[in-house]
């Protein structure tokens, strides 16, 4: 009897934990169709970093401007996808320009997913440094 309870416990948590994890691969990223403006970003201090699960990247800064305000972020970004000198955009809300993503290709805004890592919040800054 013990064991049948054993059995039946561990076959709710399985289903349960299936359950969360599919919750979760659907809500990822989700609501990103109201980011319908293209930003052109600049990278602020791009280091070598390493992801456990992505590989070897960079670990970067980013900084856009929209309305005359200046708002940056930071992301960890797969070697795959971007290496030093590749142009950055984000998608942003023109509604609220805090929120947006990172775009590394040229993906479209105002999709229902542009960018699966999901919506970031900027933080206001000041414009970045040029370099030379």
């Amino acid at each position: 009897m013990k064991a049948v309870a054993l059995v039946l416990g561990l076959l709710v948590l399985a289903a349960a934990g299936f359950a969360a994890v599919v919750l979760w691969l659907f809500t990822r990223g989700g609501g990103q169709a109201d980011l319908t403006r293209r930003v052109p970003a600049t990278v602020v201090s791009p280091r070598e970093s390493y992801d456990r699960s992505l590989g070897s990247g960079y670990q970067l800064g980013y900084a856009y401007r929209l309305d005359g305000q200046w708002y940056g972020g930071s992301d960890f970004v797969s070697r795959r996808y971007w290496t030093p000198g590749q142009a950055v955009a984000v998608c942003v809300d023109p509604t609220a320009p805090r929120r947006h993503v990172l775009t590394l290709r040229n993906e479209r805004c105002g999709q229902d997913v542009v960018n699966g890592d999901g919506v970031r919040e900027a933080t206001p800054r000041s414009a970045p440094a040029t370099t030379r």
